[in-house]
């Protein structure tokens, strides 16, 4: 609970603070008036929702490749389950669309306007900040996110693709931290030689076994 106080004190200063900072340049928090795409308001916000559930899909399936195949990813896994520790469904919804809405409405609804699409993007990413050099990659990959988060809203207008996708990738892959242990998981077994071949190597000579 204490965690869940904190965090929801840390989501709502951050997305007031986003508001605010939109309504006082004169802007919405959720709609840009110039995208690269002008469109009409209902055609921008299911554009912009199917993109960003598309993203979200594809973020989600790369999450868990990557996890099963590379080291760092595997390592990074790893780092946030000892870090979080045991989260119950209820922790993980609140987080995902506490953090998700938050998040987009301060960076892609307030500052991106304000700063322009790369400073934002790399503001996101540096605030990503590891403790230990095991989460490096979670700051580039942040990074990474931002940019793409922020594409999508410059080009359709709408802050509602960017909000779905970040709620859904958060959501699923705090399921995933929280639900699959690599260190855990079975080791590929190494190929053993036909049994002849085996019989020789035991012998120690290139001779066939007699019969």
């Amino acid at each position: 609970m204490r965690r869940i106080l904190l965090a929801a004190a840390v989501y709502a200063g951050m997305g007031g603070l986003g508001v605010f900072w939109a309504s006082a340049s004169g802007r919405s928090p959720i709609a840009l008036d110039a995208p690269w795409w002008p469109m009409s308001p209902v055609l921008a916000a299911s554009t912009s929702i199917g993109l960003g559930v598309a993203l979200a899909l594809a973020v989600i399936l790369a999450t868990r490749v990557l996890v099963r195949r590379t080291r760092w990813a595997r390592e990074l896994h790893l780092g946030f389950r000892d870090a979080l520790g045991q989260l119950s469904g209820a922790e993980i919804a609140f987080f995902a669309l506490s953090s998700g809405i938050a998040e987009e409405l301060f960076f892609r609804g307030a500052m991106q306007p304000s700063w322009g699409l790369w400073p934002t993007a790399l503001v996101f990413g540096v605030l990503h900040v590891p403790p230990t050099r095991r989460f490096l990659p979670w700051t580039l990959t942040a990074g990474v996110m931002g940019l793409a988060l922020g594409a999508l809203y410059a080009a359709t207008g709408s802050l509602a693709g960017p909000i779905a996708a970040h709620v859904l990738i958060n959501y699923e892959n705090l399921h995933f931290i929280e639900g699959y242990d690599p260190s855990a998981a079975p080791r590929p077994r190494k190929p053993t030689p036909p049994a002849l071949v085996h019989e020789r190597l035991r012998a120690g000579t290139g001779e066939a076994p007699r019969s």
